[in-house]
């Protein structure tokens, strides 16, 4: 993203007044960085939700970008987002929860491991398996699992979810450098650096809120005022196959020239299928009449691209759907927050 991009992004998220010759932020952002039309721009103004898929630096990234004005406050916003089993629950999401600290298996017992994947889970061997796993995993399985015994599907349900809690409290303890290396792959993907790739491909964060990227970055090693943090896991079905996700939310609150603004990051650690990386970041940050906010959504996401005859007709759907994504987490803000 150019300097031009990012002076125009730093307006949106500090809500400053544009010059009186120009439009109001966002406007400006809205209509020379990300290309939105006229109509987009009034489709803005009346409520709806506008969307659009950006330029990725290689085939295995996909961006997209969704902004829709709410009448409300940030503070309210924040305030449902305190519980982000509400706040993200679809009917897309039928089981969602959040871990308590230190995280138990208890937390676990509302999601229902997908049959077909405890199934595909038979087969695996390094390199090649239908869902994404780490060599731990794989042995653990080895060792403890007795496939020919009646009760194999539970005891692995059981081991996969002591794993997802050992998951979330080695994170904790030591964050980004911890997430696994998944070899469901040929080529084995270290999900710490898949996400650092997508912190890379976002500058705007540390050239004008570099307190919050470092803290994105060091955590759990740093603090910032005014931030929240949340650990939650959720089992999708958004797209070929359900999709057993976690994710580290970070909710901050931030002050700029008398009015609060708010930034939410929200870090895929995890996704059984599909994605190595997910970086969802969100800002809010008042209308100029102060008649409520405009919520900005950019979400970036690394996968492994599909190959053969029908790879690009494959990569169209998985761009549609990561946009459709976005619609519908801006949708969901906004039915929240309205009370709607």
């Amino acid at each position: 993203m150019s300097r031009r991009s990012l002076a125009a992004l730093l307006l949106v998220f500090s809500g400053a007044e544009a010059p009186a010759a120009e439009e109001a932020p966002p406007r400006p952002f809205l209509r020379k960085v990300i290309g939105l039309t006229d109509a987009q721009l009034a489709a803005i103004d009346k409520g709806g939700v506008v969307t659009k898929q950006l330029p990725s630096p290689d085939k295995s990234e996909i961006a997209a970008f969704g902004v829709v004005r709410i009448t409300g406050t940030t503070a309210t916003l924040r305030q449902k987002m305190r519980d982000f089993g509400s706040f993200r629950k679809v009917p897309q999401i039928p089981e969602i929860g959040h871990f308590s600290e230190p995280a138990r298996v208890a937390d676990l017992n509302g999601l229902t491991w997908p049959p077909e994947d405890l199934e595909a889970l038979r087969r695996c061997r390094p390199g090649k398996c239908d869902v994404k796993l780490g060599t731990a995993s794989l042995e653990r399985m080895r060792n403890e699992i007795d496939w020919s015994a009646p009760d194999a599907s539970a005891k692995l349900t059981a081991l996969i979810k002591d794993q997802m809690v050992e998951y979330v409290t080695a994170y904790r303890q030591g964050g980004t450098d911890t997430m696994s290396a998944t070899v469901d792959k040929t080529q084995p993907k270290v999900l710490a650096e898949e996400f650092r790739t997508l912190l890379r491909h976002s500058p705007y964060l540390p050239e004008y809120v570099p307190p919050f990227h470092q803290y994105l970055e060091a955590y759990p090693k740093g603090t910032l005022a005014d931030t929240t943090d949340t650990l939650f896991w959720t089992r999708d079905e958004f797209g070929l196959k359900p999709v057993v996700s976690i994710y580290h939310a970070t909710v901050h609150e931030a002050e700029s020239q008398g009015h609060k603004s708010l930034l939410v990051a929200i870090k895929m650690l995890y996704a059984s299928h599909f994605f190595n990386a997910g970086l969802e970041i969100m800002a809010a940050a008042p209308t100029p009449d102060r008649s409520g906010f405009y919520l900005l959504d950019l979400y970036r996401t690394r996968i492994d691209p599909p190959t053969g005859m029908l790879s690009g007709v494959l990569m169209g759907k998985v761009r549609s759907g990561v946009e459709k994504g976005v619609a519908m987490n801006l949708t969901t803000a906004k039915a929240r927050v309205e009370g709607k």
